[in-house]
C-alpha cells in the first residue's frame, strides 16, 4: 500500500508541469482596451478610430472606437506591442508601447489632436494675428513690384557691349549714334548717359563751348531721377523686417501672460489649460520669423543691386565725360 501510494505521488509530480504548460497553452492571451478622447479641455470621446495593434513579429490586431470613445481587442497573444491610430480630421499617433500577457486587462487611453483648418490655425494667434497678416502682405506685394522694377530695368543689350559701341560711336565723332544706342539699349545707366550724351549734343548744335562740369550737371541730374525709382520702396521693407519680429515678440510675451495667468488660477495639474497661451507664444515668434527672414534677404538683394548700378553709373558716366572732353580738346 505504502508503494502504491509513494508510485502515485511521483506520477501526480510528474504530470504537474505538463499540466502547467497545457494551460498556459491553451490560454486565450490577453485584452486590450481603453478610450480615446480629443486634446481639448473637455475631453470629448472620438468615435470611428481605428485602432492597429502590431507585435514585434509583425502580428497586427485591429480594433475600432464606439460612440463613447471605447476600444477593444481580445484574444492577443503576449508580448510587446505597438499601438497606433488613425482618423480623418485628427492626427495619427503612431508607436503607443504595451506588455501583452496572457490573461491580462491592459487599459490603454490615448488622445488625438484634430488638425487645424485655416481659421482654427490663425485663431491660435490671437490679435497679433492682423498685424503679423499686414506685414507679410506688404512685404510681399513690395518684394513682387521690386522684382518687376529691377527686371524691366535691365539694360537689353550687354553692358560690355553697350560700352564699347558708345565708345566707338564717340571715336567716330557720332554723337547722335550714341544716343540711339542708348535709346536702344534702355535702363538707368543708359538714361543717364543719354542725358549727358544730349547735353554735349546740344551745345555743339548753339557752337558754344561745354566744359566737363557742365557734363556731368546734366549727368547727375538724370541720376537724380533713376537711383530713386531703384529706391523706392526699400524703407518698407526694410521697416517690415525689422517690424515683424517685433510682433512675434509681443505674441510671445501676450502667450506667456496667457500661460502663467492659467497656472495662477489652475494650477499646473492639467497640461490641456496651459496649451492654448504656450501654443500663442510659439506661433507668433515662428510667423514673426518667417515674415522677417524672406524680407530682410529680399531687402539686402535689392540694395546691393542699387549699390551696383550706382557704381556702375558712376564710372562709366566718368569714361565717358572724360572721352568727350578729350575728343573735343583733340579737334580743337
Amino acid at each position: 500500500m505504502t508503494r502504491l501510494s509513494l508510485v502515485l505521488i511521483l506520477i501526480a509530480c510528474v504530470s504537474m508541469p505538463a499540466g502547467i504548460a497545457f494551460a498556459q497553452d491553451g490560454a486565450s492571451g490577453g485584452t486590450v482596451r481603453g478610450q480615446i478622447v480629443d486634446t481639448t479641455t473637455a475631453q470629448s470621446p472620438i468615435e470611428g478610430v481605428e485602432v492597429k495593434i502590431v507585435g514585434q513579429g509583425s502580428e497586427e490586431f485591429e480594433a475600432m472606437t464606439d460612440a463613447n470613445g471605447d476600444y477593444e481587442r481580445s484574444g492577443i497573444p503576449a508580448g510587446r506591442y505597438l499601438i497606433s491610430i488613425y482618423r480623418e480630421g485628427y492626427g495619427d499617433r503612431l508607436g503607443k508601447p504595451v506588455t501583452v500577457v496572457n490573461g491580462g486587462d491592459h487599459f490603454v487611453p490615448l488622445k488625438m489632436t484634430k488638425k487645424d483648418n485655416i481659421i482654427t490655425f490663425f485663431q491660435k494667434f490671437g490679435f497679433v494675428f492682423w498685424p503679423l497678416a499686414l506685414c507679410s502682405i506688404t512685404a510681399l506685394t513690395f518684394i513682387i513690384e521690386r522684382l518687376f522694377t529691377f527686371v524691366r530695368s535691365r539694360s537689353r543689350i550687354g553692358t560690355e557691349q553697350f560700352i564699347a559701341s558708345i565708345a566707338d560711336s564717340l571715336r567716330k565723332e557720332n554723337i547722335m549714334e550714341a544716343v540711339s544706342t542708348c535709346e536702344e539699349a534702355g535702363g538707368p545707366l543708359a538714361n543717364v548717359l543719354k542725358a549727358g550724351l544730349l547735353r554735349y549734343s546740344q551745345a555743339q548744335i548753339e557752337e558754344h563751348d561745354i566744359g566737363k562740369e557742365e557734363i556731368q550737371e546734366a549727368i547727375e541730374e538724370a541720376s537724380l531721377l533713376e537711383i530713386p525709382e531703384l529706391e523706392r520702396n526699400l524703407p518698407v521693407l526694410g521697416t517690415v523686417a525689422v517690424v515683424s519680429p517685433l510682433f512675434g515678440l509681443l505674441g510671445t510675451v501676450t502667450g506667456m501672460i496667457s500661460a502663467f495667468t492659467t497656472i495662477a488660477l489652475e494650477g499646473t495639474g492639467d497640461p490641456q489649460q496651459l496649451a492654448g497661451g504656450i501654443s500663442q507664444a510659439l506661433l507668433t515668434t515662428a510667423a514673426g520669423l518667417t515674415v522677417a527672414i524672406p524680407c530682410l534677404i529680399f531687402f539686402q538683394l535689392f540694395d546691393s543691386w542699387v549699390n551696383r548700378h550706382m557704381v556702375e553709373i558712376s564710372q562709366v558716366s566718368t569714361e565717358i565725360v572724360n572721352q568727350l572732353i578729350v575728343g573735343e580738346g583733340g579737334d580743337a
